[in-house]
């Protein structure tokens, strides 16, 4: 009678056949995907002929403030706290850039508009946004100017509209630097960074005498998380502080920045230009100022001080599409 081979020794057998095959001679191993490179190039690149399509938000939330202040004072200033405590201002836009070839210096001319712009507000738990007013100035806004070979704003100024007003308040500069601009060529390997600085305005009004143009130190560092499949993933770790050259414009009056974020962006290797970015932030603002004196109290030579302690929360995300507009890309 003969022997019968059971199921389970069928499944043994099979398996043996595979790993003698596979261990052939001449068996060819599954082709491995190649390593990503030790170092990294960044090469940031100005793209000629090409349409940039930026699409940008910037939100920023009074998430708490709290006042300082002799007891006559703090029953309106706790009233003012109430009504700021989660106010929001949102502002989207989308943001394109038209370039031309390269000039004899590597130097490209490009024209820049935005020709979608939306603003919302949070108050008291109610939405809503203002008239399409300050959209259709904004649409009607152009740019003209030069970037360098790497892709850096190298002179720009306004061809057409209106950017007065209203319109200087908007977060466009903002939204115009959520990439960084680098100086030249970087060698990285997984945890290296690189750092920007930049003396911005303080994105909020503050509505206090002596401290209506207030300009701080925002710095931005870049760590090397990741490349993979063309694109090199960056942690960004944004820092605020003090801008060291602005001082307040009325005497007794101090303004304290401080505080930053972390979030990411990706930068796209071979075209040599960043794709996304996304960091959300905290800022708190320390100020002290001289009180105004009020209705009913004596006059004196004594001047009361209040305090005021805010804490914002700052976005600012982009995504942009960079497209050639004709012929084939020269690398």
């Amino acid at each position: 009678m003969g022997h019968r081979t059971g199921p389970g020794a069928a499944v043994i057998i099979a398996v043996i056949a595979a790993a003698v095959v596979s261990a052939a001679p001449g068996a060819q191993a599954p082709p491995k995907e190649p390593a990503a490179p030790a170092t990294l190039r960044v090469i940031p690149k100005s793209r000629r002929m090409s349409t940039y399509t930026l699409g940008a938000r910037f939100e920023i939330t009074t998430r708490d403030i709290t006042f300082d202040a002799p007891a006559a004072y703090q029953s309106g200033f706790d009233f003012l706290a109430g009504r700021m405590r989660g106010q929001r201002k949102s502002e989207v836009c989308e943001m394109v850039t038209i370039t031309q070839d390269a000039d004899a210096s590597g130097d490209v001319f490009f024209r820049r508009t935005i020709p979608k712009y939306d603003i919302e507000f949070q108050k008291q738990g109610e939405i809503f946004a203002p008239g399409r007013g300050i959209e259709k100035t904004v649409a009607a806004l152009q740019w003209e100017g030069k970037l360098d070979p790497l892709g850096n704003v190298k002179e720009m100024h306004k061809v057409a509209g209106d950017d007065g007003g209203e319109v200087a308040d908007l977060a466009i500069p903002e939204m115009s630097r959520v990439f960084p601009e680098l100086k030249g060529p970087l060698s990285l390997k997984l945890g290296d960074s690189f750092k920007e600085e930049r003396i911005v305005r303080l994105p909020t009004k503050l509505g206090i005498k002596g401290l209506e143009n207030v300009t701080i130190q925002w710095a931005r560092e870049y760590t090397l998380k990741s490349q993979q499949d063309g694109l090199a993933t960056f942690e960004v770790r944004t820092t605020y502080a003090n801008d060291p050259a602005f001082k307040p414009e009325m005497d007794g009056t101090t303004c304290q920045i401080s505080g930053g974020g972390s979030g990411e962006a990706l930068f796209e290797i071979r075209r040599g230009v960043f794709l996304r970015s996304r960091v959300p932030t905290s800022m708190q603002i320390d100020i002290e100022a001289p009180l105004r004196p009020l209705p009913d109290q004596p006059a004196t030579n004594v001047t009361s001080v209040g305090k005021s302690h805010i804490l914002l929360d700052v976005l600012l995300s982009g995504e942009q599409t960079v497209k050639r507009a004709w012929g084939d890309e020269p690398d």
